[in-house]
């Protein structure tokens, strides 16, 4: 993950003046990164970020407020689905014990207009700014609901990632408890959310009015530290694996029990499940992301070698590169997966192994994970899209004394976008 890390460690130092981190011996983290970044100005940050996860044109929004879908409020009101995120930070307070404003403002700052950067890097659009708290939408009328869902994931797992690797790293040179960072997301369809305008006069806003929005705070504060839960529509929307989140618990009675449901309620037969979902494991999965060798192997990817995806609807049209993650794809469209040998590694055989997850796959598939053997051996394996959810290629790469040296993944996301949404609201009436 050190290129991952070397971006997030840009950000944060990009947003401190270099004169600032001079004056003191305290930032010796930042100071080679911030003199990187204003003397050779290298690609900036968000740049690599949005490369490493195949986003090609600009961003969506740039702005703060109403979104871009509803700045003419002659369309209004208006149910369109949404897919909300809130994030909250705690441990920033006692800065303040240490610093005076002006610097608390300045690293405080830096902390929150990293995490709108990310945020607006996966096309997120930010709608408010609660002291340490940020509340942002994933999702507009030209995005596939699956995207929207992807988007607000990898950003939350980003966010993540970037406060256990660098943020930690500041505080812990200034003799400051870490920072806790709980994230809440979750998606109502369109008939669940009404695009409305709020107040009176010249103080109005336009926001969504939307139980599915409410329980993303809800989410945000059942988390726990420095971890994303989300909801129900999110999960089953997706098809994720439940590899990829697990059960909150809680103490009670001296045994540890299950904390299933963000809503709960009995008098209206109410009832919403939230899970913690894995965001470590979630990026771990990443084909393009620098990760560590694993026991006994000697390369790793993507740095001797790498999984390269390109897909195609149809036959007579040529193949364009899928980036992991990067949108959710259409069943029946074809894949080809290439290793690339960066390093000369001295391969003897190749194999290529499917593995499904879903309930999807799970009632078509007698096997949810088998090799593909009329590719092994072949630098190439081609296969096709089948089943909503998050499925895998995995590659295993051997020495001519068939000796594993080296293996990797590469994950997508297949989704036709017809399934069905948990709906909690009352339906308006004709």
């Amino acid at each position: 993950m050190s290129q991952l890390n070397d971006i997030f460690d840009r950000l944060f130092a990009s947003k401190i003046p270099i004169e600032i981190i001079y004056k003191s011996q305290q930032f010796s983290v930042f100071e080679k990164l911030a003199k990187i970044h204003d003397v050779e100005q290298v690609r900036p940050p968000i740049e690599q970020l949005r490369s490493l996860f195949g986003k090609e044109s600009s961003v969506f929004s740039s702005s703060i407020g109403t979104h871009p879908d509803f700045a003419d409020s002659t369309t209004l009101p208006h149910h369109q689905y949404i897919c909300s995120l809130f994030l909250d930070i705690s441990g920033s307070t006692k800065l303040g014990l240490k610093f005076p404003l002006s610097t608390v403002r300045l690293y405080k700052n830096a902390i929150l207009s990293t995490a709108i950067e990310l945020f607006q890097a996966f096309d997120g659009h930010i709608h408010r700014l609660q002291g340490d708290a940020v509340f942002a939408y994933f999702g507009h009328k030209a995005m596939k609901k699956s995207d929207a869902l992807i988007n607000a994931l990898s950003a939350a797992s980003l966010m993540q990632s970037y406060n256990k690797h660098t943020l930690s790293k500041f505080f812990e040179e200034n003799d400051l408890p870490p920072l806790r960072i709980r994230i809440g997301i979750d998606i109502g369809d369109d008939s669940e959310v009404l695009w409305s305008e709020y107040g009176i006069g010249n103080v109005t806003e336009v926001t969504s009015t939307s139980i599915h929005t409410d329980l993303a705070a809800k989410l945000q504060s059942q988390s726990p530290r420095n971890k994303i839960m989300i909801g129900e529509n999110v999960y089953k929307y997706l098809d994720l694996s439940d590899n990829f989140f697990d059960v909150k618990t809680r103490i009670e009675n001296g045994e540890t029990v299950e904390d299933k449901y963000v809503l709960n309620d009995t008098n209206l037969y109410a009832y919403y499940q939230m899970r913690v979902f894995n965001w470590e494991k979630y990026l771990d999965s990443f084909s393009s992301l620098p990760k560590s060798k694993s026991k006994g192997q000697i390369y790793s990817s993507p740095t001797d070698f790498e999984l390269i995806c390109s897909v195609r609807q149809k036959e007579d049209e040529p193949y364009k590169r899928h980036y992991q993650s990067s949108c959710s794809l259409e069943k029946g469209m074809q894949l080809r997966f290439e290793l690339v040998n960066y390093a000369s590694m001295p391969i003897g055989n190749i194999k290529w192994k499917v593995v499904n997850y879903g309930t999807e796959a799970e009632q078509s598939e007698s096997g949810l994970e088998y090799y593909m053997e009329q590719s092994e051996g072949e630098y190439v394996c081609e296969q096709s899209t089948a089943y909503t959810g998050l499925h895998f290629m995995e590659c295993y790469i051997y020495n001519h004394n068939g000796n594993l040296i080296a293996k990797d993944k590469f994950g997508l996301f297949i989704n036709d976008e017809i399934r069905d949404f948990r709906r909690l609201g009352v339906p308006e009436s004709e």
